[in-house]
């Protein structure tokens, strides 16, 4: 099944917000499956918050049992990445925050 184009933004929205993707399936697309909605995020390259997390974990653990330099290389590559990303979604919140409180006079 195809998702149409502004239900596919919504729910890349929603978890670049840091929704889980159960949540979203749940909550907000209860008429979709659960991996319809997975391959519509992360085919976009959006991450939850929290897949992020567990991607650095898993990295993590990974990498203490690296024993080939270029093994331990690559992951650290990876978690560059992750981290950058989770930066540059709290910069954009932080943004989206500040639009908030500007609208709400605080």
């Amino acid at each position: 099944m195809s998702i149409p184009k502004p239900e596919a933004d919504k729910m890349r929205r929603l978890a670049k917000e840091g929704k889980q993707i159960s949540k979203i399936v749940s909550d907000d697309f209860p008429g979709y499956d659960y991996w319809e909605v997975y391959l519509e995020v992360y085919g976009s390259g959006e991450r939850s918050a929290r897949g992020v997390k567990r991607m650095i974990s898993t990295r993590l653990d990974t990498l203490v049992g690296a024993s080939a330099k270029s093994d331990r290389k690559l992951i650290v590559e990876e978690l560059h990445d992750l981290v950058w990303h989770l930066y540059e979604n709290h910069k954009s919140n932080q943004q989206k925050l500040e639009k908030i409180r500007a609208v709400l006079g605080e």
